[in-house]
């Protein structure tokens, strides 16, 4: 290749002409010495390498202190070596200037170093003819230093564009026109538009309309210069969907006119929906809360912060401020402020729900309430809280307690009923065994009353026959003998009429009788024997009792066989009392009540039930046969009334008989 021919450039001289006979040799040898010095200054100072090689032979003539110090090797080992030793890697014969006719003008290349490592540099090659022979000039400048920060230039691009391409955020650069000069993978997938979407498009084509003027107003801001730190817009997707989107916007600046903006956003529609919903849901959540129909207070601190309207009805409040900002514990009634205080001044943890409680609170105007609360630990406006829900169960305590009441009521009625059962049972048991008893008796006495007539008529005969004899000591004896005889038979023909008289319930004459009248006789007639025996009578008659429809006889008869009974158990003295009263039951007719009380040694327990048995007595033999209250049991019944005893050994007994006004029609 031809060597570069360049033309010196000026130097600022003007060279004489050596083949002017004017010219002074000893000015021109002056001249020539200053040029060659002040190309030799320039020659040791640039900063390029320079070579000066011989171009028949390739071997390096001169070299610059710079060329000495790329190359690496004592500038006394340079000169006179082959360039391709140190300067240019080619071989021999392949020289690219001398042999190959290239020309060499600023072009990338590379020097091999006397250690033989091989550097970029630039070179410039050109030709000159010194004592007569061509040389060639080599000016070469290291660029490693460029490509290294060239290199790092586009790995810190290619960071940046990898950066850019896989950032989750919408990134975008548009002209002071509006036409979008970069978008990144994330804004192309959002937006749903392709490359060839976007070289079509403007700012403004994709931002929603309602967001035109906004967006509008802030992009002039921003091309004024102003850097915006938050931006909220909506764009338009290809597919027609609204992006909610929020980011930061600035603009780049150039000789102080506007080139890009550059936007980043991140996409908030997702976001934008929950916090609808979330909106939406606490606004039903609020809804619910105010309208629910159950008392709703929430408290932190001790203080309430919220209250329902049903909580503000609860307590009889006109407004929700006469409640929140009350302290708690005003509520509460004084029995159960310790308690619950002791639980509200606990911290409060989340998603605790305390169990079922019945407490009582103080309404405004002084009442006191019963409710069942149960607290949940919530965060209320940023703080721990305790949202407590109450419901008002003072009617249904009343309610209980009457329920309670009615209970215990009922289940007195049930041992009131139970008992009656068991006693008319037992009176059932009693008239059935006293109508076996009856059948039994007829029997037997009428049995024994045909002999018992014969032995006193036969007594009577040998009476009279007796006394007609002449009167001695033996017949007096024998008269002493029949005497006690027909005694015997008359007490026992007394008997017999008595279970006669039990068995057939001989017939009852009823008229209109006062039972006050009848007691006060009976009474009379047993002063005599109750003041012998210290026995006192507290007589207690209603004189208001109506008249009953009774045999007069037979009831005295009655009454005196239960105050003898009365007066045989005191037989050192007491008290019998004796009472007459109305009785009026629901849904049953009014029945007179006589009661005789006595303070005497009682009946035991295993004996109540025989007392009404014939023969039955706890007196000694032959101080009566114990038919009185078999008897006057029979009589009561005719009456269609009832007898009944109570007793407890030691604390006397109690004989109630009871008798109805009318008698059924026969």
């Amino acid at each position: 290749m031809a060597p570069t021919n360049k033309p010196a450039k000026s130097t600022g001289r003007t060279r004489p002409k050596l083949q002017d006979s004017a010219v002074d040799p000893a000015q021109v040898a002056g001249l020539l010495e200053e040029s060659q010095q002040y190309l030799a200054t320039i020659f040791a100072a640039v900063h390029d390498g320079i070579l000066v090689i011989d171009a028949a032979t390739h071997t390096i003539v001169d070299a610059n202190p710079r060329a000495v110090e790329l190359i690496g090797c004592p500038r006394g080992k340079i000169i006179g070596s082959v360039c391709h030793k140190f300067v240019c890697p080619a071989d021999a014969g392949n020289c690219p200037i001398t042999d190959l006719g290239q020309t060499v003008d600023s072009s990338k290349r590379t020097l091999l170093k006397a250690n033989g490592e091989v550097i970029p540099i630039t070179k410039t090659v050109t030709s000159i003819t010194l004592h007569g022979r061509l040389h060639l000039v080599e000016i070469f400048l290291d660029i490693s230093g460029w490509e290294r920060t060239e290199e790092s230039l586009k790995e810190s691009e290619e960071r940046c564009r990898d950066l850019f391409e896989n950032a989750n955020d919408l990134i975008q650069s548009v002209d002071p026109k509006g036409h979008f000069l970069y978008v990144n993978r994330a804004w192309k997938e959002t937006m749903g538009y392709t490359d060839k979407d976007i070289a079509r498009l403007r700012i403004f084509d994709i931002i929603a309309p309602t967001s035109q003027d906004h967006c509008l107003t802030i992009f002039q801001r921003v091309m004024s210069g102003e850097r915006i730190k938050r931006v909220d817009a909506q764009f338009v997707a290809k597919d027609g969907r609204i992006i909610d989107l929020e980011g930061s916007v600035n603009c780049n600046f150039v000789d102080g006119k506007p080139v890009a903006t550059r936007n980043i956003f991140r996409d908030i529609t997702e976001r934008k929906r929950i916090e609808t919903e979330l909106q939406q849901s606490e606004e039903r959540y609020r809804r619910l809360v105010d309208n629910a129909p159950e008392a709703i207070l929430v408290h932190s601190e001790g203080t309430y912060v919220y209250a329902n309207g049903e909580a503000l009805r609860l307590f009889g409040a006109d407004r929700p401020e006469q409640l929140v900002g009350q302290p708690v514990v005003a509520t509460l009634h004084p029995n159960y402020r310790e308690i619950v205080m002791g639980r509200v001044q606990q911290p409060e943890q989340a998603e605790i729900v305390t169990p079922l409680r019945e407490i009582k609170m103080v309404r405004f105007d002084g009442a006191a309430i019963d409710v069942e609360a149960v607290g949940t630990s919530i965060t209320y406006q940023g703080k721990p809280a305790v949202q407590v829900i109450f419901r008002d169960i003072t009617e249904r305590k009343l309610v209980e307690k009457e329920r309670e009441e009615w209970n215990r009521t009922l289940e007195r009625k049930v041992e009131e009923k139970t008992r009656h059962l068991k006693e008319a049972q037992a009176k059932l048991i009693q008239s059935e065994k006293m109508a076996a008893l009856s059948e039994v008796i007829s029997g037997a006495s009428h049995e024994l009353n045909n002999p018992l007539a014969g032995i006193l008529g036969a007594i009577q005969l040998l009476r009279r026959s007796t006394l007609s004899k002449p009167i001695e000591p033996a017949l007096m004896d024998e008269i002493d003998v029949l005497e006690n005889i027909e005694s015997a038979a008359t007490r026992c023909q007394k008997i017999v009429e008595d279970l006669i008289r039990f068995s057939t319930q001989a017939r009852c004459f009823f008229t209109q009788v006062d039972i006050n009248e009848v007691l006060r006789d009976t009474l009379g007639a047993m002063v005599a024997q109750f003041t012998q025996t210290a026995i006192t009578v507290s007589w207690q008659p209603n004189p208001a009792l109506p008249r009953i429809e009774g045999d007069f006889v037979k009831l005295f008869e009655v009454f005196a066989n239960v105050l003898q009974n009365a007066a045989s158990a005191m037989p050192d003295g007491g008290t019998i009392e004796v009472a007459t009263r109305l009785l009026k039951a629901y849904a049953k007719p009014p029945q007179l009540v006589v009661t005789i009380r006595d303070t005497g040694c009682g009946i035991p327990a295993h004996n109540l039930g025989k007392i009404f048995d014939p023969f039955f007595t706890t007196k000694p033999v032959g101080k009566g046969p114990g038919l009185g209250l078999t008897v006057s049991y029979g009589i009561v019944k005719k009456h269609n009334g009832d007898i009944e005893v109570k007793s407890n050994v030691g604390k006397g007994a109690k004989v109630t008989i009871t008798l109805p006004l009318r008698q059924p029609s026969s």
